[in-house]
């Protein structure tokens, strides 16, 4: 009888090399992003730039993406309700949201889970000029700074692409 001097691997390591493998290929379409991608910006500039927006409805877009009874009782001037689930990279980009100059995505405070990950979302399908208000509705609320309350409007109906090629 003749043994075999091969290494025996058990199947359970087998089946994990299986699917790491497989993680690793159908991952690769996305962009990996971590926390050290996220560009913060500061309570001061976020009102700097709601009162520059005044008067140009695409320089800025304020994305709250809390449920929506949390951003009706109140919210930044202009803001937009967006949930996470509209960032779905197997959708593609939102021609709306890709019109706007550049986005800022806050939350109640910096404990908010929900909007550091639409910012991680957004980078990961390629958005541009996306920044996070990490202090949020909190800070916002503790400078003294105007809240709406209400509905979120809708997002600008998307136009036809400019020669500018902007690829956001």
């Amino acid at each position: 009888m003749l043994r075999s001097n091969s290494l025996r691997v058990p199947s359970a390591i087998v089946g994990l090399l299986g699917a790491v493998l497989c993680a690793m290929v159908f991952a690769g379409c996305e962009k990996d992003t971590r926390d050290s991608d996220i560009v913060n910006v500061k309570v001061a500039e976020v009102s700097e730039l709601v009162k520059d927006a005044e008067g140009n409805p695409t320089a800025l877009l304020l994305i709250d993406p809390r449920p929506q009874t949390e951003f009706e009782e109140g919210h930044i001037p202009g803001a937009r309700n967006l949930l996470l689930t509209r960032f779905d990279g197997e959708k593609g980009r939102d021609p709306r949201i890709q019109a706007f100059s550049e986005a800022i995505v806050y939350g109640q405070d910096p404990s908010s889970p929900v909007a550091r990950a639409v910012v991680k979302r957004m980078l990961a399908m390629e958005y541009k000029d996306i920044r996070f208000f990490a202090g949020g509705l909190n800070e916002w609320k503790a400078a003294n700074l105007p809240i709406e309350t209400g509905p979120s409007k809708p997002l600008p109906a998307a136009k036809a692409a400019t020669s500018r090629g902007r690829g956001r």
